[in-house]
């Protein structure tokens, strides 16, 4: 009898185990976190006059305005696409109109790529043989952008995202793999490398080999770069 009993004993818990890790299992499926719904932001619509978007890009956002006390200029001459005849190209960056000097500051926290410490400038032959060759060729090679560009700062921000800071005057005293914090001051503004332009910050978002905004509609545009410095 007492091994009957201890028989049946032994079975009783070997169902309860099993009944127990069952019971486990499924807790821990359910338990699974689903990832994430990805961001999706909503573009104003178009109007009837706009042009196809030729492609829908990445939205980026976090940005500050790299002049203190400046808004982005939403004047089309200004921004991203606008044609640059002198040159047969086009702009790739956001210019801020302001006198020489002003400092000019990091957009986002990053580490520093590129900063011309060392920079001669070309001269006025030297640029304008660039231009003639450009105009022949119906485009802006990517050594004659570098020059227009002139005296310049990269901070590199992560997942292929970069801002360039172009036409300074001078750099701050950094070097390639610093780290900046967002505001913090890497130059000045100046004229360099198109002194005809007049002091300015030429400033890009590049996004992988692309600058922000290539191919949008002035009205796309103007709202990517209102998400871009939010």
């Amino acid at each position: 009898m007492r091994l009957l009993i201890a028989i049946a004993a032994v079975a009783a818990l070997v169902g309860v185990a099993a009944i127990a890790s069952a019971a486990r299992s499924g807790s821990a499926a359910t338990a699974v976190t689903p990832s994430p719904t990805p961001r999706v932001w909503d573009w104003p619509a178009a109007s009837p006059t706009d042009a196809p978007m030729r492609a829908r890009p990445q939205l980026l956002s976090g940005f500050s305005v790299p002049v203190g006390g400046l808004e982005v200029p939403t004047e089309e001459q200004y921004l991203p696409n606008s044609a640059r005849t002198y040159r047969a190209g086009y702009h790739e960056g956001v210019d801020f109109p302001v006198k020489s000097g002003t400092p000019v500051l990091a957009a986002k926290a990053g580490t520093i790529a590129r900063i011309d410490s060392d920079f001669k400038d070309w001269t006025p032959a030297e640029e304008q043989s660039a231009f003639d060759d450009a105009v022949a060729l119906g485009y802006t090679p990517a050594a004659t952008l570098d020059r227009i560009r002139g005296r310049q700062v990269w901070i590199d921000h992560g997942g292929r995202i970069v801002t360039r800071y172009a036409h300074l005057s001078a750099v701050a005293p950094l070097r390639v793999g610093d780290v900046v914090a967002q505001g913090e001051v890497i130059g000045a503004v100046g004229s360099s490398g198109y002194p005809e332009g007049g002091p300015h910050l030429h400033f890009e978002i590049r996004v992988g080999d692309d600058f922000y905004g290539d191919g949008l509609p002035l009205t796309e545009l103007r709202y990517a770069l209102s998400v871009a410095f939010r």
